[in-house]
């Protein structure tokens, strides 16, 4: 059974972004920052006031974002592959990570409102009605359940990355590397749930309060939006971009595989 050492791993992350970092940053450019500005300049969907326009462009955001952690996690496993190659196999290897994650939070989900109704009969908790806002108890044990199952699940990405299957076999191939591994996963998944909340919280109060004093209110389509969807989908491509190389780096140690990430240097 192989060891993941979360330090060497690190190690190993910081040295890729060290030595490919331009061309990483063309990937998450490309796939991160450009889908950010769009939306920005057409608008958050949220509220009454959403559009259909700004949901579409918001799930193919999303989704490009799984596209990018795919191709990046492809390029810091090895073997060599043009960046562009890389790409397209984040495109290709889409629709199955998606179906893992669709299965995933369907069972989360079933799993919560069964926990709900448990806490609900103890007189703990009690589920939202339609339109009322779920309660902080009701969000927290969603984040918790989040992180215990996807603590494990997260190798899919990886996987996806460059090896062959479906999304049942996904599951199972991430089940056997991470079983013996979990507390270690876990760890680094918290890590990065943390880094989630801190630049959502950075982008709201910290960046977005300086935009809002330079330049005025950041409505769809101002320059005070372009300017803030530009640091945060900066901000946001990094840190996808290194937990993403970090997490190739795991797998590798627990695939075994004698893999040295060699981005080369063009996309043809």
């Amino acid at each position: 059974m192989s060891r993941l050492s979360l330090s060497r791993a690190w190690e190993e992350t910081a040295a890729i972004l060290v030595r490919e970092g331009g061309l990483l940053a063309a990937v998450a450019l490309a796939l991160i920052v450009l889908p950010q500005l769009l939306l920005v300049v057409i608008g958050m969907p949220v509220g009454t006031d959403a559009t259909f326009l700004g949901r579409l462009v918001y799930i193919a955001t999303a989704l490009l974002g799984f596209v990018a952690q795919i191709a990046v996690i492809r390029l810091a496993i090895g073997p060599p592959v043009t960046v562009r190659d890389a790409i397209a196999q984040g495109f290709i290897r889409l629709m199955p990570v998606f179906a893992v994650l669709m299965i995933l939070i369907v069972g989360l989900v079933l799993v919560t409102i069964v926990l709900v109704m448990i806490f609900g009969a103890a007189g703990i908790m009690t589920l939202p009605s339609a339109g009322q806002t779920p309660s902080p108890s009701l969000v927290l044990l969603l984040v918790i359940g989040m992180a215990l199952l996807f603590a494990i699940f997260q190798l899919i990405f990886p996987l996806a990355a460059v090896e062959t299957g479906n999304p049942l076999r996904l599951i199972a191939r991430s089940w056997q590397l991470g079983r013996s591994h979990y507390l270690r996963l876990l760890a680094f998944l918290l890590v990065v749930f943390f880094g989630i909340a801190l630049l959502a919280f950075a982008g709201q109060y910290g960046f977005g309060s300086v935009v809002v004093l330079l330049f005025g209110q950041p409505n769809p389509g101002s320059f005070s939006a372009l300017v803030l969807g530009l640091v945060v989908g900066l901000i946001q491509a990094l840190f996808t971009v290194t937990t993403a190389v970090m997490l190739a780096r795991i797998y590798v140690q627990l695939a075994g595989r004698d893999a040295h990430a060699s981005v080369p240097s063009s996309g043809t």
